[in-house]
């Protein structure tokens, strides 16, 4: 029981900006004051499922289900997994619209800028770690 709340932890970022850009668009209509809104969302949704990923990335490897990640192969999969999350997300935003008729993507454009900001808010976070890592590294590395 502790391992599943540990794991569904990994996932309370994301739920928590899923969760606020709902109520922002269902209970505040938000979008009708400020048609924008879904860019910091988008942005701040790849942000944290990059952050995620790096959670549960950090848990396997803790846990010895896999090994070390150097700092490059890790930021390739940070990038690569929040890019694909973006990408099956507007896939399932298409579904509904098609299906439901919910026009929740108005044109391809804003398809294709959710998608960039989606990706930049990960980017965002890869550089982050990057950053952090190039910190601990030098910290660690003694100074000939």
């Amino acid at each position: 029981m502790k391992q599943a709340s540990k794991i569904v932890s990994f996932f309370m970022f994301p739920v928590i900006v899923f969760l606020v850009h709902l109520i922002a668009v269902k209970v505040l209509d938000l979008y009708r004051m400020f048609p924008n809104v879904d860019i910091p969302f988008h942005y701040i949704g790849g942000l944290s499922i990059a952050y995620a990923t790096t959670k549960i990335l950090s848990h396997l490897e803790s846990k010895k289900v896999t090994a070390a990640l150097d700092r490059v192969l890790l930021l390739v999969l940070l990038l690569s997994l929040t890019a694909t999350t973006t990408v099956f997300w507007e896939f399932a935003e298409f579904i509904l619209d098609q299906l439901l008729d919910t026009h929740l993507q108005p044109s391809l454009a804003n398809t294709m800028q959710d998608q960039f900001l989606g990706i930049l808010g990960g980017s965002t976070w890869a550089f982050i770690c990057f950053k952090r890592g190039l910190k601990e590294s030098q910290v660690a590395r003694p100074v000939p």
